[in-house]
């Protein structure tokens, strides 16, 4: 039962990214990936790393945001 469901819950996904267009930003990655010292530019400033704190910190902020919205609508704050 668990399995069926699972298959149709990946053919809806599937279906749905089918809608969604492409990324613009696809052939600017795979030039990138192309490039002979981005390895040692990691290396220096960790791009990835970058990219999760800022993540966690965006993650954190809309939280912020969501639950200060809900608080005012229940009248919690002012």
């Amino acid at each position: 039962m668990i399995k069926f469901m699972k298959e149709i819950l990946d053919k809806l996904l599937s279906v749905l990214l089918s809608l969604l267009p492409l990324s613009p930003f696809a052939d600017a990655i795979d030039n990138l990936s192309q490039l002979p010292y981005l390895g040692y530019l990691n290396y220096f400033v960790p791009v990835g790393t970058c990219l999760k704190i800022g993540a966690a910190w965006l993650a954190a902020i809309a939280l912020f945001y969501l639950y200060s919205v809900l608080a005012r609508w229940i009248k919690l704050i002012e």
